[in-house]
């Protein structure tokens, strides 16, 4: 269990520092259906710090499959549960996105974390 938590750190991780370099309002701003602008924002730097990121969560969600396959009242549903489990990256998004973006965070946005929060525990147990 302990590897599914910390491959749900990495994936966390890797998730919320992608999101965070590509919601940049200065890079994601103005016509991005225009040929300058989507050359421009594929040529940045964060742009492919972000991608590689996102690459990064993609191998930790295998991780986390893996080591759920390795449990053997969870292995048969490892997959499904993997997906719930990577939800939680949705709490730490909205965290990032406040403290890196300058984004609010409601009552609302705090009652669906503890959801999330309280629904992968009980998923697990």
């Amino acid at each position: 269990m302990y590897m599914v938590i910390l491959w749900s750190i990495v994936f966390s991780v890797t998730t919320v520092s992608s999101i965070i370099l590509l919601g940049d309002r200065n890079l994601i701003a103005g016509n991005l259906f225009s040929y300058n602008r989507i050359v421009y924002l594929l040529l940045h730097w964060k742009f492919f710090l972000a991608m590689s990121l996102a690459i990064g969560a993609r191998i930790s969600f295998i991780m986390i499959n893996n080591s759920l396959l390795k449990i053997p009242f969870l292995a048969d549903n490892s997959t499904t549960l993997t997906a719930f489990i990577t939800s939680i990256s949705f709490v730490f998004i909205a965290i990032g996105n406040y403290l890196f973006l300058d984004e609010k965070i409601s009552l609302q946005h705090g009652l669906g974390a503890f959801l999330i929060l309280i629904g992968i525990w009980v998923m697990l147990k």
